[in-house]
């Protein structure tokens, strides 16, 4: 069975869009977000406007980004709650910039991908994998998520489980999966108990399943956090809710989720001193939120993300034209087409020639096909003066004894066979129309 190079291209193609559509469907996740309903005005569309609101009380000034597009002027603060994998590398370079060498202070959280994995198990990320966020790997930051397995756990992450079920507690009926299973739905919304830098104690909503690890030799800075935000108690190993770095002139922060500051819970436990802790509000400063992204163009964005998709439509797109551009045989032979009449294209060349205001030629043709008619017929007309020629034309007319021609006198021939006359378009008709009767009669 022979299969024919388009059907086999095109069956190319259709394998292609699956492909690509497979990969969007992988690649993306649909989330719906539900609004509460309570708030009006900038709020209903400003997630960040009690912060900004509560850092104007301080005497700050506060900006609201909805779509971050590059960073504020030197020396300001800069609160990132958008996600920020839509940042490419020069808007993250220019990020590190702006806070090394313009004292500016950043504030952000982790990607809501490593805030919570796909995969239900109780692992901690390897240093690859979480390094895909340029921050952290520049840091030397990793993260630590507890959740379900059904494989076997290593004994670091028994142990971490084994301490969670210690500190909270659990049935005497239950098994330790289950158990940690409850553990971790009951306390998901339960307000964490955190300590300061100073000292001071303060209740907030972290995510208990949630630790950073920071590992300076991993990073690019290579110098470990000067404060962190920790539960009471805890050691630098068993980690930590936040951290903060000093980078050149400025600051970065990253906690494990921003959460807290949202206008639905700022006002919730101790979130809007936890949130003027560290923002070191004061008079004076400038406080910039980002809440939302300048989605990038999308042939950057494909180019960034999808560029094996385009190496294989470029691929296919080159065997397509090689297979079109080869021929199997001789050619086929041109089916012969119905062809206008000769007739059509004079009469188009005569009504062109008859707008454009060159009449005169097109009767100067027809009085020339005239004398050769008429020489060929009587050649010693060529020898005979413009008056006598004109009465031999009229002579010959009467002898023909054609209606047509029965009052065609010697003036009315002079005018007949003057090109220089001008000729409106009856008389060019008319005049045609006798010309054309003597030439046949000749």
């Amino acid at each position: 069975m022979r299969i024919s190079v388009g059907k086999l291209i095109g069956s190319l193609l259709l394998l292609g869009l699956i492909a690509f559509f497979l990969w969007i469907y992988n690649q993306f996740e649909y989330v719906e977000k539900t609004i509460p309903s309570d708030f009006r005005g900038a709020a209903a569309t400003n997630p960040l406007l009690a912060a900004g609101r509560l850092a104007e009380r301080y005497g700050a000034t506060a900006h609201f980004v909805p779509a971050y597009n590059k960073p504020p002027p030197s020396g300001a603060m800069l609160v990132f709650t958008a996600p920020r994998y839509w940042l490419d590398q020069r808007k993250n370079d220019a990020l590190l910039e702006w806070v090394e060498k313009k004292g500016g202070h950043l504030i952000v959280s982790l990607h809501p991908s490593q805030s919570r994995s796909k995969n239900s198990r109780a692992t901690r990320k390897s240093s690859e994998e979480s390094f895909k966020d340029p921050l952290l790997g520049y840091l030397g930051i990793s993260t630590h998520s507890f959740e379900r397995d059904d494989e076997e756990e290593d004994e670091d992450q028994t142990t971490a489980m084994q301490n969670l079920l210690e500190r909270f507690g659990r049935d005497d009926d239950e098994d330790q999966p289950t158990a940690i299973e409850n553990l971790l739905q009951r306390t998901a919304k339960t307000p964490q108990a955190i300590e300061l830098p100073d000292g001071t104690h303060l209740k907030a909503q972290f995510d208990p399943q949630l630790r950073l690890f920071e590992d300076p030799d991993e990073g690019k800075l290579g110098t470990g956090s000067d404060w962190r935000v920790s539960e009471p108690g805890r050691n630098k190993g068993e980690g930590h809710h936040g951290l903060s770095y000093k980078v050149g002139s400025g600051r970065i922060t990253i906690l494990t989720n921003l959460d807290f500051i949202s206008n639905d819970k700022i006002g919730d436990e101790d979130h809007a001193a936890l949130f003027v802790y560290l923002a070191s509000l004061a008079k004076g400063q400038d406080i910039w939120f980002a809440y939302g992204n300048d989605v990038p163009a999308l042939w950057r964005w494909l180019v960034d993300y999808a560029w094996v998709v385009l190496i294989a439509a470029f691929l296919l797109l080159v065997t397509w034209l090689w297979a079109i551009s080869r021929r199997f045989g001789p050619l086929l032979p041109v089916r012969s087409v119905a062809r206008r009449s000769i007739v059509e294209h004079v009469a188009a060349s005569a009504r062109y020639l008859w707008r454009s205001g060159q009449g005169s030629v097109l009767y100067q043709a027809l009085c020339d096909e005239f004398y050769k008619r008429a020489y060929l017929r009587y050649p010693q007309w060529a020898r005979l003066p413009e008056q006598e020629l004109y009465q031999q034309v009229a002579l010959f007319a009467h002898e023909t004894r054609a209606p047509q021609l029965s009052g065609l006198n010697e003036h009315a021939v002079e005018n007949l066979l003057n090109t220089s006359h001008p000729r409106d378009e009856s008389q060019f008709a008319a005049h045609s129309h006798l010309l054309d009767i003597l030439r046949n009669k000749l």
